[in-house]
């Protein structure tokens, strides 16, 4: 189950100089920009392989039938996963659908929420809780960097992930009061 945390620790923790390689940032710009233009299923499938060469495994399945642009863009989550089976993938996809409502969910930030294993983090209702945990926390942040409140939120999560060897345990976690 998602447990909200504190994300002060993080976002004070955040130094700009040790963001993502220009490497990283152009791929991210370019799939943001591809997102923005697309409308159609072509259009998403095309996405969904872009996202999953960004990513460390190969699309192998998909399904796209149903699934209109602008539902993703005004906040409709299916309820299953359209990429492999997994809320990482499609979150991916999502957020170059809708960077402002839909944030990127994977298995470096699930550690920060006490989610160690798929089984924990790769759920529809897991993935609904931390979308609405982050829209809220977007809304008040302050953010230096030139993406969106929400990326930045995600950007210090999976930045802040701890050591390889490092298990993040959920009493290490602090939950907020909220």
């Amino acid at each position: 189950m998602f447990q909200p945390i504190d994300l002060q620790p993080l976002i004070s923790e955040w130094d700009t100089n040790k963001g993502n390689s220009e490497s990283y940032n152009a791929g991210y710009d370019a799939l943001l920009a591809f997102g923005s233009e697309v409308y159609e299923k072509n259009g998403m499938l095309v996405l969904a392989h872009a996202v999953y060469g960004w990513m460390p495994t190969i699309l192998k399945s998909y399904e796209l039938d149903g699934l209109a642009v602008e539902d993703v863009r005004a906040g409709f989550l299916p309820a299953e996963p359209v990429l492999n089976n997994s809320w990482v993938g499609t979150s991916k996809m999502f957020h170059f659908l809708a960077p402002e409502v839909w944030p990127i969910w994977d298995s470096r930030v699930a550690l920060h929420f006490g989610l160690p294993r798929s089984d924990q983090h790769n759920r529809r209702d897991v993935y609904r809780d931390y979308a609405d945990f982050l829209r809220a926390e977007a809304v008040s942040c302050k953010n230096p960097t030139s993406y969106s409140n929400l990326r930045f939120l995600e950007l210090c999560l999976f930045s802040a992930r701890p050591a390889k060897n490092e298990k993040l345990t959920r009493s290490s976690v602090r939950l907020s009061s909220a």
